[in-house]
């Protein structure tokens, strides 16, 4: 069973291609849409859908220097707790990427709507890109609460839980587990007879992160063994 292979890029290049698209979409939208959707406007004034529009653009500036500075603290605040390597972990993480990059598409997109709101004096304002800034401002709020939330993952214990699964990933990955094994091999290397244990009367399946044992019932595991 061949594993699907992940292509990885370079963290600077995803707010790229969000900005890439997001140009691309501010040249060929507005036109698409007053071209063969002239009818379908906003019922605001032009002045008043400036104001938004100017609002979202200036206020996505100052969120993109927050998210920056939330960045700066993350990653200096890494690299004096932690080691070099787990602070790189932590700088390179793409969900600070894509939400600059959310940011940045809704500042370029907000402007190009600007643009076509009163359009030759016509005193119309295009509703499908107006939507779409509601749109993202909305994805961009959403993110920026999301961003914040994942600062949390800079307390010792969040982190020590982060590191434990990605340990137990490298080593599901490397190491074959004795059951799935075929039984020729692990009886020739030595390891315990199945034969010796007897046949398996009950399973316990368990899924999620380990947890730690708090009590044993002996009462119950007694009575569960007399049955047996």
């Amino acid at each position: 069973m061949k594993k699907a292979t992940r292509i990885a890029i370079a963290p600077w290049l995803i707010p790229l291609v969000y900005a890439a698209g997001s140009t691309a979409c501010s040249l060929a939208l507005p036109r698409i849409e007053n071209a063969y959707f002239p009818a379908y406007t906003v019922g605001m004034s032009p002045a008043s859908a400036q104001a938004f529009l100017s609002a979202v653009a200036s206020g996505m500036m100052a969120l993109t220097g927050i998210v920056f500075a939330i960045a700066f603290v993350m990653v200096q605040f890494s690299a004096i707790a932690y080691s070099p390597r787990l602070a790189l972990w932590f700088a390179r993480d793409n969900a600070l990427f894509h939400a600059l990059g959310v940011f940045v598409a809704t500042f370029i997109y907000s402007l190009a709507t600007l643009a076509w709101v009163d359009r030759n004096g016509s005193g119309t304002v295009p509703m499908l890109s107006l939507l779409l800034v509601a749109a993202l401002l909305i994805a961009s709020m959403l993110l920026f609460s999301w961003l914040v939330q994942r600062l949390g993952k800079l307390q010792i214990a969040n982190v020590l839980q982060l590191i434990g699964g990605k340990g137990r990933g490298v080593i599901r990955e490397m190491f074959q587990r004795l059951d799935e094994r075929p039984e020729r091999e692990w009886k020739a290397e030595g390891a315990l007879d199945k034969a010796r244990l007897g046949p398996i009367t009950q399973t316990m399946k368990y899924s999620g992160e380990p947890r730690v044992i708090a009590r044993f019932d002996i009462a119950t595991l007694v009575r569960q063994a007399r049955e047996a």
